[in-house]
């Protein structure tokens, strides 16, 4: 019996997040293995046509939802849905929020990832640190954050305008 619950634990540990396929749409992603340049980060990320649809079907009208990657690491992120945070939402049903940027390896040290220090805001009352994943496609970086579980297909999927 504790072996299957040692199981079910690394299991858990490790999610879909750190497979080179992603598990959403049949989309072909592969981990970065090479640190990207700070002017390929720079810039506006729009989400993609799959996360406008998670908006609709979570009830939410369609605003144009970007983050603003800048040169001094510092990040805006415009018309956030509340839902993205899953632990403490806010009554407010669209968020503009900020904090600061950066590139590191994830906790393997393997894959580089898109460290996102976010500022106390009615998103996240006492900030909040996450880290969002930084696939390579053929168009380019994306970088890919899920919303709670990963399993559940939940996700924003940002593109480099």
């Amino acid at each position: 019996m504790k072996r299957i619950f040692y199981l079910l634990i690394v299991l858990t540990l490790t999610s879909c997040r750190y497979f080179n396929v992603s598990p959403v749409n049949g989309i072909t992603t592969k981990n970065l293995t090479e640190k990207p340049t700070q002017s390929e980060m720079i810039g506006i990320w729009e989400v993609d046509k799959f996360s406008y649809e998670l908006n609709e079907e979570k009830g939410y009208e369609k605003k144009k939802i970007e983050l603003n990657l800048k040169e001094n690491g510092t990040f805006e992120i415009t018309d956030l849905p509340n839902y993205i945070n899953v632990f403490d939402k806010t009554t407010e049903r669209f968020v503009n929020t900020n904090g600061k940027w950066k590139i590191e390896k994830d906790f393997k040290q393997k894959y580089w990832v898109l460290k996102m220090n976010f500022n106390e805001s009615s998103l996240y009352e006492k900030g909040m640190t996450t880290w969002y994943d930084l696939y390579l496609q053929e168009d380019g970086i994306i970088i890919w954050n899920f919303i709670g579980d990963p399993d559940s297909g939940e996700r924003f999927l940002y593109k480099k305008q």
